[in-house]
């Protein structure tokens, strides 16, 4: 791969949003009013804010970055919003050494591999919560840790330890006692969670004895408590020597914990390893977006589509085989690759961007591609689907060997955000995407690396987190 820099136009930047659309329209639950009596909009996208001035502020991770000469210390950068959006002019690069962040950047700690924006202490201000799955405690080696960055008028400034674990976290009220409360794989902490990082209280996620690979939370029946999608399976075999693949289920929240709801889709849903929710058909109900990037043909994307009381029994699965899509299905092109949901057209369809990381095209293996799947009354099909890669006219870049371009992805109001963490000899890189009434547009396209940003770049893999 060569070793272009990549720039961000200051014209265009005001295109770079990278909040995610987090919450869902309305389903019943046990106790609940049916779906049929109870509608609500769907909620908007996170809105990152760190500084309070009224513009999205961007947190993009960069966990390979080499800081002080620690190779994969890793570290993050904010890009703040201004009036003509956020340009990287007004910007932050965070990693363990600057003052006030607690630890010190050391190799391996990976550092920005995961991050939550929410405001967890009610102020008003955006907070951020990093992940550093390769943090040492003590003399225990990559036990991980999450650190809390607090938002306020001068930015993200002042930070606390708030947990310990490898795993990614999610925010939400779960309790629905109008306090902010974090979830990782092995436990929730209730908020209010203090300025030094401790939570009210703290209690298991599910049963010890299940494994969780991926998380989606949403208020999915309207009841103001933020709700789970997980997809999960058990730790141990099943007496054969395998073990089985996790599949989706849903957990509401409740005041007094979650509980354990139903499997969703079992027949369809087994190895989903990415989630999002949103309203693809445009009927008050969620429906649960989902990837299957390892399936057979190249992987899937899958819909359940919410129906009057729940979910529907069976999801619709899509892939490069499917009459309509671009391409062909073949082995390791991992097709619903990090989905994410949300309207790109303004339609009031919510549409979905699936990446497609290790497609190969124009001679170029593991290129990469993503793919932008239009919501409708019927749900998702084949039909209306595009395919972008670095090659398609208007795209900064060009497509090269082992790029990953697509392996993350954010819809943002009218926008799309992927990322190729692998570009340029793993510095990484962003791209962002208009939407239009007819479709997602590479005209007015943008494109930055860690150069444009002042970052470390050797390795950075920039690009591998985008805040959630």
């Amino acid at each position: 791969m060569s070793s272009r820099k990549l720039r961000l136009p200051a014209a265009a930047a005001a295109a770079v949003v990278l909040a995610v659309t987090g919450a869902a329209p309305v389903v019943a639950s046990p106790g609940h009013a049916p779906a049929t009596a109870r509608t609500a909009a769907v909620p908007g996208a996170v809105r990152a804010d760190f500084d309070g001035d009224g513009y999205l502020d961007v947190a993009i991770g960069a966990p390979g970055g080499t800081v002080n000469g620690r190779a994969g210390a890793g570290y993050f950068t904010v890009v703040y919003g201004m009036g003509q959006g956020p340009d990287g002019i007004k910007r932050q690069v965070i990693s363990q050494n600057r003052y006030g962040i607690p630890g010190t950047a050391e190799a391996g700690d990976r550092f920005g591999s995961d991050l939550t924006a929410a405001d967890l202490d009610g102020d008003g201000y955006t907070d951020l919560v990093v992940g550093s799955p390769g943090e040492d405690v003590g003399s225990a080696r990559d036990v991980g840790r999450q650190t809390v960055l607090w938002g306020s008028v001068g930015g993200l400034v002042t930070a606390a330890i708030v947990g310990e674990g490898r795993a990614a976290t999610r925010a939400g009220d779960f309790n629905g006692d109008g306090h902010m409360d974090l979830v990782t794989a092995y436990e929730t902490r209730y908020g209010p969670i203090s300025r030094a990082g401790v939570p009210a209280r703290t209690g298991p996620l599910v049963d010890a004895d299940v494994r969780v690979y991926g998380m989606a939370q949403g208020d999915v029946d309207g009841d103001g408590t933020t709700d789970l999608v997980i997809s999960a399976g058990p730790w141990d075999s099943d007496g054969d020597g395998t073990v089985p693949p996790p599949r989706l289920q849903l957990l509401w929240g409740t005041r007094g914990g979650f509980a354990e709801g139903p499997l969703i889709a079992p027949a369809d849903t087994v190895s989903a390893d990415s989630i999002a929710l949103g309203d693809v058909d445009h009927d008050g109900r969620p429906d649960v977006v989902f990837g299957r990037s390892t399936a057979p043909g190249g992987g899937r994307v899958g819909v359940v589509r919410g129906v009057p009381g729940g979910f529907a029994a069976r999801a619709t699965l899509i892939g490069q085989d499917t009459p309509g899509v671009p391409g062909t299905g073949e082995s390791g092109d991992r097709f619903g690759t990090d989905v994410s949901v949300g309207d790109v057209t303004g339609d009031g369809y919510d549409d979905v961007v699936a990446g497609i990381p290790g497609e190969d095209h124009a001679g170029r293996t593991d290129a990469g591609t993503f793919a932008v799947l239009r919501g409708s009354a019927a749900g998702l099909s084949g039909g209306a689907v595009q395919v972008f890669s670095q090659n398609t006219a208007g795209v900064p870049g060009t497509a090269e060997n082992g790029d990953a371009f697509g392996a993350r992805t954010a819809v943002v109001g009218g926008y799309v955000v992927v990322s190729a963490p692998k570009e340029n000899n793993g510095n990484g890189g962003v791209w962002v995407f208009r939407g239009t009434a007819s479709g997602l547009t590479a005209d007015g396209s943008v494109s930055y690396g860690p150069h444009a940003l002042a970052a470390p770049e050797t390795g950075a893999q920039l690009g591998a987190a985008l805040q959630r």
